[in-house]
């Protein structure tokens, strides 16, 4: 299940899309380079995440309270930390609900 797929820019205006999915109880991330999925595979610490305040991306839906934060929650907190605590922001978030009309 796809949690959230971001669309990316640098400084300089460089693409790069981020996508997190729920693979078998686990949490993934995807990254690479440009806003179509033929980009070329980037490792998640070119992300540079924490660049600023040490922050990193979740690994699961907890808080520090132990609760369990909701999809939009998850979400919500993964776009904070990327666009406060990386050298990215997000300039686009593709939509991932489907809904075929009969």
């Amino acid at each position: 299940m796809k949690i959230f797929h971001f669309h990316l820019e640098d400084g300089w205006g460089n693409p790069s899309t981020l996508t997190c999915r729920l693979i078998d109880g686990s949490i993934k991330y995807s990254y690479y380079t440009g806003h179509t999925s033929s980009g070329i595979p980037l490792a998640l610490s070119n992300l540079q995440v924490g660049y600023k305040h040490g922050c990193e991306l979740p690994m699961d839906n907890l808080t520090t309270l132990g609760n369990k934060l909701s999809k939009k929650e998850f979400t919500d907190c993964c776009r904070y930390i990327i666009n406060m605590d990386s050298t990215k922001r997000i300039v686009n978030e593709v939509e991932t609900e489907v809904i075929f009309e009969a």
